[in-house]
């Protein structure tokens, strides 16, 4: 017969082994993450947006205020903007090559800027290990709880 903290432990493990493993297809089905900003900033204030893209990928973002200057480097370079703007612009570009983007955002007007996009990103590669360490994770609980079951410890 199994002891309580052995049935405990068996669930608590296998919540966590579920956990990665549902974490770990998720980042296998869908390697891209999408990323959404909606930002205001102030009079003279500047933003500085730096991704990590992957190929064929689609980024859009939509500026709006007094005055602006927009600079954006993409690894295909007939991609990239260094301009001064009013009002309102809108840009949309698809990385042909995957790499980082940076998008430099400075407010040269009199009065605050609004910054909305969207942005298609890699996901980091390291997060695969952390799937992986909580698999083993939910193990090892597994692991010690089934000891209860052996051997009971002293002061339990």
């Amino acid at each position: 017969m199994l002891s309580k903290y052995t049935i405990i432990g068996l669930i608590v493990g296998c919540v966590i082994c579920g956990l990665g493993i549902a974490s770990l297809v998720d980042s296998l089905a869908y390697p891209n993450e999408i990323r959404e900003t909606n930002d205001t900033f102030g009079v003279g204030d500047s933003d500085r947006i730096r991704f990590n893209a992957p190929a064929d990928s689609v980024q859009m973002l939509e500026i709006t205020g007094d005055t602006f200057d927009v600079k954006i480097f993409t690894p295909n370079e007939k991609n990239n903007v260094d301009n001064s703007y009013k009002g309102k612009a809108t840009f949309s570009w698809t990385n042909t090559d995957s790499g980082e983007n940076l998008i430099q955002i400075q407010n040269t007007g009199k009065s605050e800027f609004n910054i909305s996009g969207s942005f298609e990103l890699s996901r980091d590669p390291l997060f695969f290990t952390y799937h992986i360490l909580v698999i083993i994770a939910g193990i090892v609980v597994i692991g010690f709880s089934a000891a209860f079951s052996a051997r009971k410890p002293r002061g339990f």
